[in-house]
């Protein structure tokens, strides 16, 4: 039996430590699950939060689930962890009857399930909770060197925060992924297909430049918080992606000081590209790589990737990323494990 609850714990540490960390890579993705939940049961008023609110949820489901997981604190960890998930029950059932046209996000971009689907989830989680902490008379203290592990978990979960907050996502599972081929709007499409769609100063489409030859685009979600140096370095990667030879484009979802811009769809940039006033290198309209404001590439380096073959390339952009992913996940796995 004990075998059996210590089983059980594994499983529901594991999802909820696995469901957390995909949304803490994904702080703009996160964001926006959290604004369709506020937009659902009526609270618009919250939407400045969103972003907020999603990572320190995430936060919080992530550290439940190593503390589940290592056994550490067992009557808060069975506690709390109890109140989110008969939550999210609640509120996954309530989405399941209404059935809005929305994602439950309980695993960022990484999985899409449907509202019975999440619910359905939730229940079997309970279901878990259940054989791993019931009855509370028989939870055994966990050994000293759990705490380290669990300490060692956290440090690590903080600093992956750190870095996703202030980058892209390590791996990308948005439409428009690397690897992914866009379709112009005025093109027949199968309806999953990722469309760019934007227009020009007379409210034109102007689709079909972001589908020819190489294109560097650059996506600004919200002008209004692009700082002025931020500003100049998009205009310098511009510049320098004209003399590359490519096709640039600034896509952006209202005005920009001193640049002439295309515009589109807020929700359409922020999937395109979750760094505002990062660039997207597109070949022949397949999505290559994609950048940060913080790392936008240089003349030598569009240069470079122009004459690099595009299946090439987009495996040394998916590749790597998803292995270091894989190798995190796996070392803090360890980490809780075995120590």
């Amino acid at each position: 039996m004990r075998a059996l609850r210590k089983l059980a714990a594994w499983i529901l540490g594991g999802v909820l430590f696995f469901a957390g960390i995909l949304k803490i890579m994904d702080p703009v993705g996160t964001g926006l699950i959290v604004s369709e939940y506020y937009k659902f049961f009526g609270l618009g008023f919250m939407l400045f939060s969103s972003k907020v609110v999603g990572m320190t949820l995430a936060l919080v489901e992530t550290v439940l689930g190593a503390a589940v997981f290592t056994g550490v604190f067992r009557k808060v960890a069975a506690m709390v962890s109890l109140f989110m998930l008969g939550f999210f029950t609640i509120v996954t059932a309530i989405l399941w009857i209404a059935n809005p046209a929305m994602d439950c996000g309980c695993f960022g971009e990484a999985v899409h399930l449907t509202h019975a689907q999440s619910f359905l989830k939730n229940i079997v989680l309970l279901g878990l909770w259940t054989l791993a902490f019931l009855p509370f008379r028989n939870l055994f203290p966990a050994p000293t060197v759990k705490y380290v592990s669990f300490g060692v978990a956290v440090l690590s979960v903080l600093l992956f925060m750190i870095w996703s907050i202030r980058g892209i996502p390590m791996v990308d599972f948005t439409p428009f992924a690397p690897g992914n081929e866009l379709l112009s709007a005025d093109e027949v499409y199968d309806a999953d297909a990722p469309v760019l769609s934007f227009c020009n100063s007379d409210y034109e489409y102007a689709d079909s430049l972001a589908v020819h030859g190489n294109v560097l685009a650059i996506s600004v979600y919200d002008p209004s918080r692009l700082s002025s140096e931020a500003v100049s370095k998009v205009k310098r990667c511009l510049s320098g992606a004209e003399s590359a030879g490519f096709t640039a484009l600034l896509l952006s979802a209202g005005s920009i000081d001193g640049a002439v811009s295309y515009l589109a769809d807020r929700k359409t940039l922020l999937t395109l590209n979750r760094s505002n006033g990062g660039a997207t290198f597109i070949s022949d309209g397949q999505i290559i790589r994609k950048w940060s404001v913080r790392s936008l590439p240089g003349t030598d380096t569009l240069r470079e990737l122009s004459t690099v073959d595009t299946t090439e390339a987009v495996m040394k952009e998916n590749g790597p990323q998803r292995i270091k992913l894989q190798a995190f996940l796996l070392c803090v796995f360890a980490v809780m494990l075995l120590i």
